[in-house]
């Protein structure tokens, strides 16, 4: 007869159990979906990085072939506009005997640019020589703003971007690739 009784007082209480294990598994399973969104989004994040990088080394070896043009290298491109360019920009094109070190900096420049605009999300290029007088040393920053769903990774302090990126306050922030050079 104990038996019984027994069975009548926990009757229910393996559903009880049963719930609070589905509703400790339906948490456990909402933090792996986080997790997995963030993971689909890091290869994208990596590649951009990486289109990033090959342009702004394409962009100091090519000021190192033309030295002597290095200050004609300086520039400031990027704009946060979403257009993506058909065609190289005219008059940024030099053909031999023509060709001057200003206007292939200026073919360098308008090349590399425009492969990042292609290549990148709202993506642009800043050149800066600090000293004129030693027109050796630079800075190169390649700059994109990642798609607003891609936003949501914090940039704050990872990227090292110009002040006049920095101070133009788009949101998502902007992210910046910076290679110093010394032709």
């Amino acid at each position: 007869m104990s038996s019984v009784n027994y069975f009548r007082r926990n009757r229910g209480s393996t559903l009880i159990e049963a719930l609070v294990a589905i509703l400790i598994l339906s948490f456990g399973l909402l933090a792996l979906g986080g997790f997995l969104t963030y993971a689909v989004q890091l290869p994208k994040l990596s590649g951009n990085r990486s289109v990033a990088v090959v342009a702004a080394n394409d962009l100091v070896e090519r000021m190192r072939a033309n030295s002597s043009g290095s200050l004609s290298y300086v520039t400031s491109t990027f704009s946060a506009t979403s257009t993506v360019p058909s065609s190289m920009p005219s008059g940024s094109t030099c053909s031999f005997p023509n060709c001057t070190a200003t206007s292939l900096a200026t073919m360098d420049v308008a090349t590399v640019d425009f492969q990042v605009k292609r290549q990148l999300p709202n993506g642009g290029i800043t050149v800066t020589i600090p000293n004129n007088a030693a027109p050796t040393i630079g800075n190169v920053w390649v700059i994109w703003q990642e798609p607003g769903n891609l936003g949501t990774f914090s940039t704050g302090g990872s990227d090292n971007c110009p002040s006049a990126v920095a101070s133009l306050g788009l949101s998502p922030a902007p992210r910046c690739v910076y290679a110093p050079f010394r032709l």
